[in-house]
């Protein structure tokens, strides 16, 4: 005769759906807090805190009331939830419809977009979009060190065909002409330019730059490369020349060959690869404005592609404390 089964572990709760909201909070509260509640408020950070439980009631209008989960400092003797200060915090998504969702940004390796959540949730668009942009915002790397050892540098360049009136070449030429838009060279320049480094077998660190040249992207690598400790390979792109002032440098011409011994850029490449076809495949198109956005999730996601599925996650939920700025469309009567 069998006996009882053993409880559901976190994750297995999160696939088969079953993660409840107070497994969700309880969940948050040991990663956010592992020796127990701590004040949020920045003025404060008492380490000493209760919990209050308040039950469920009803408004004098009708309208039911859930139970609120909250604790309070003994120093400050303010009252907070676990959600104060972090992503999460004044959203009425439900808690574990969050966490669901950034399982699934973990786990899916090119990214999983807001109109897929919004039709497996049941969210508005909007809310799915800016959940989703949360979630990006922290995935951003909080203290980013130089990288070191063989770095790989490389640009891409991200986005399709203009598309819209039949005219829109026509409309070009006469912006062109008349000094609204600068003449580009070739085709290349009317897409978002984005320029990656790599450590071998390494991290990747990504940004976007408004031009690819001798005057930024030299700067760029001095600031995120350890040169004292490191080797830089590129291809031969006219602006990674002076860079060999300041750190080894060898180049691999992709005209005669890809790979010459371990001078080569392929795992770059490789990088490029996933990003674009998440990009293409899976968001079809990205605003230029939000592109770093993206860029934080995917960087995310393949710095941390040797470890589990469930590691990934949890880092990336201890990410969330912190992170509720979140910056706003400035008004146009502004």
């Amino acid at each position: 005769m069998h006996g009882e089964p053993n409880p559901k572990g976190e994750v297995i709760k999160l696939t088969d759906g079953t993660l409840t909201e107070a497994d969700a909070r309880a969940m948050l509260e040991r990663i956010r807090w592992p020796h127990g509640p701590q004040c949020p408020f920045p003025d404060c950070k008492g380490e000493e805190a209760y919990r209050i439980e308040v039950k469920p009631s009803v408004r004098k209008s009708g309208k039911p009331i859930g139970p609120r989960h909250i604790f309070k400092c003994k120093t400050c003797k303010r009252q907070f939830s676990v959600t104060k200060g972090t992503i999460f915090e004044d959203s009425k998504i439900p808690l574990r419809t969050w966490i669901m969702v950034m399982y699934r940004m973990c786990v899916s390796k090119k990214g999983v977009s807001a109109h897929q959540i919004h039709r497996e949730f049941g969210l508005h668009y909007e809310a799915a979009w800016f959940m989703c942009h949360r979630i990006r915002y922290a995935m951003q790397e909080k203290n980013p060190g130089q990288l070191k050892g063989i770095i790989e540098a490389d640009e891409a360049y991200i986005g399709g065909k203009q598309r819209g009136h039949p005219t829109w070449k026509e409309r070009i030429q006469d912006e062109i002409k008349m000094g609204l838009r600068a003449k580009r060279k070739d085709y290349r320049m009317d897409k978002a330019i984005v320029f990656g480094m790599l450590e071998r077998d390494g991290k990747a660190r990504t940004m976007h730059v408004d031009q690819a040249t001798s005057k930024n992207l030299p700067t760029i690598m001095r600031e995120n490369i350890d040169l004292k400790n490191s080797r830089l390979i590129t291809d031969a792109h006219p602006a990674y020349r002076l860079i060999r002032k300041h750190l080894p440098h060898d180049v691999i011409r992709h005209e005669v060959e890809y790979v010459n011994g371990d001078v080569h850029i392929q795992g770059m490449e490789n990088y490029w690869s996933i990003l674009k076809r998440g990009i293409y495949g899976v968001f079809h198109h990205v605003d230029e404005e939000f592109l770093p956005c993206y860029l934080s999730e995917f960087e995310f996601r393949f710095n941390r592609r040797k470890v589990p599925d469930a590691d990934r996650f949890y880092d990336l939920l201890r990410n969330v404390e912190g992170r509720l700025a979140w910056y706003l469309q400035p008004s146009s009567q502004a």
